[in-house]
């Protein structure tokens, strides 16, 4: 693998850089003492900058709006935004968006990209992944109480999840659920797409970390 810098990529570092030290890293004290609604307006400021200076969503293809960077590129872009708690969210590649938007580029239908993948890119939504529940390995898919029956056109699920991280405020949830209980371990659980205003979507509350 090459571990090169490439030249295009030292400038987009130092344009990182200097854009984390004047406008990010400022907001830290307004962040730790205010509900994070209340910065929204002051950090949707930041995002159009961002986009404007063309660094948006560098883990999303340059087809769906992203930077497109490489691995290594994406590692030192990285290192930059993690010096802040608010650099992932200011430059579109926070989680879960990050990772639900890699599962719906590869597996999501037409409609389910226009409806669901788009939007998110664009950071004009949020979303959540569902997989931890109550007693049981939050990060062992394998251990899973939570089901989901067909029912004609619609999926029935049943089950409690728990750290959802960015349930509150998110458009859909991808949530894990087995959908084949005889099968090997590994492929009992599907990934179903979840509207959080769906009459079945009960937000119990926010749990602190």
């Amino acid at each position: 693998m090459d571990f090169s810098v490439s030249d295009k990529m030292k400038v987009v570092l130092e344009m990182v850089r200097e854009f984390m030290e004047k406008e990010v890293i400022p907001l830290e004290p307004h962040f730790v003492g205010r509900p994070f609604r209340e910065m929204w307006p002051e950090l949707h400021r930041c995002r159009v900058l961002v986009k404007q200076m063309e660094l948006w969503a560098p883990n999303v293809p340059e087809e769906l709006g992203g930077m497109g960077l490489s691995l290594v590129d994406l590692a030192l872009m990285t290192e930059e935004l993690g010096r802040s708690p608010l650099g992932f969210i200011l430059f579109g590649c926070q989680a879960p968006d990050a990772g639900n938007i890699e599962i719906l580029e590869k597996y999501a239908t037409p409609e389910q990209r226009e409806e669901y993948l788009l939007p998110l890119v664009r950071g004009e939504i949020r979303s959540c992944f569902s997989m931890c529940e109550p007693e049981l390995a939050g990060s062992n898919p394998t251990e899973l109480h939570t089901t989901a029956v067909r029912d004609g056109d619609e999926w029935v699920i049943n089950g409690h999840k728990w750290f959802t991280s960015a349930a509150d405020g998110s458009r859909f949830a991808i949530v894990m659920a087995v959908t084949d209980p005889d099968a090997h371990a590994y492929q009992r659980a599907s990934m179903i797409i979840v509207p959080t205003d769906n009459p079945g979507f009960d937000r119990v509350r926010n749990i602190s970390v």
